[in-house]
């Protein structure tokens, strides 16, 4: 009833060039890639958003002041 060596060889390559056990090997692999991602997953840190200060608004244009001769009074 026993089997020698060989026929044991013989048997296993079989079952190892079977389409089931291919297929079935394969999608245990995947299941075993896909929770192994979903343990290991980690949000990235939020990283602190700096603000930065408002930019100081700009002095108004200051027109060059005329003095009061020249702007052509009717006085003279």
């Amino acid at each position: 009833m026993s089997m020698d060596f060989k026929s044991v060889m013989d048997l296993s390559l079989e079952v190892m060039q079977d389409w089931r056990v291919i297929f079935i090997t394969i999608i245990t692999l995947f299941c075993i890639v896909l929770a192994n991602y979903v343990v290991k997953y980690r949000k990235k840190p939020v990283t602190p958003r700096v603000h930065r200060a408002p930019k100081p608004p700009k002095p108004p244009k200051e027109e060059p002041k005329k003095e009061e001769g020249e702007e052509g009074s009717a006085e003279a």
